[in-house]
């Protein structure tokens, strides 16, 4: 899914980069590349947000491995790609997935549905009214980069988070990911004032 989006309607930056004939060759390669990624995914019986936190991540891999570029070239590449697709999002549509991020139930789901699955370790954190959190102690998406030969990019996947807090208005603070070297990733995120 975030391949379609980078490339269909995030595709200024890309084509910019790229050029038509070139970027049309980097597309076929990323969708050659995207099964391949996914087939490496660890096991995660029951644990969906562990599931869909690693598929994601497997859409960033498949384009860095398609593009030949250094991780930062390509990450950068894919959440510009990413920046400009988000901005076609209709603000109503920013406002609902704002409310159902916030929502308890929403939240217990992801966050409990990584614990434990595919090498994510942590808890959830009590941060008071309008507020939400985790920390994790380990990362499943850190672990699985590491395993595929893809370990550099690793403090890039993080910046996927602050673009989703950007867009959607999260509120996302951190003081440290284990991608970029923390022991722990502190997860904060705050709803916006009304």
């Amino acid at each position: 899914m975030l391949l379609w989006v980078a490339f269909a309607l995030g595709r200024a930056p890309l084509l910019q980069r790229f050029g038509p004939e070139r970027l049309a060759e980097v597309r076929r390669r990323a969708k050659l590349e995207l099964p391949g990624v996914l087939a490496c995914l660890p096991p995660t019986p029951g644990k969906g947000g562990a599931r869909y936190f690693l598929s994601a991540t497997c859409h960033l891999v498949a384009f860095h491995r398609a593009t030949g570029l250094p991780a930062s070239e390509s990450a950068a590449l894919f959440r510009d790609a990413l920046a400009r697709a988000a901005r076609q999002v209709p603000r109503p549509v920013r406002w609902f997935y704002r409310w159902i991020y916030f929502q308890p139930w929403f939240f217990r789901r992801v966050t409990e549905g990584t614990f434990g699955g595919g090498g994510f370790e942590g808890e959830r954190v009590d941060v008071g009214p309008g507020g939400i959190g985790v920390d994790y102690t380990a990362c499943g998406i850190q672990l699985f980069l590491h395993r595929i030969g893809e370990a550099e990019l690793g403090p890039h996947v993080c910046a996927l988070d602050d673009l989703e807090s950007e867009v959607f208005q999260l509120g996302l603070t951190r003081s440290g990911t284990i991608g970029r070297g923390a022991a722990r990733c502190d997860f904060r995120w705050r709803r916006p004032a009304g």
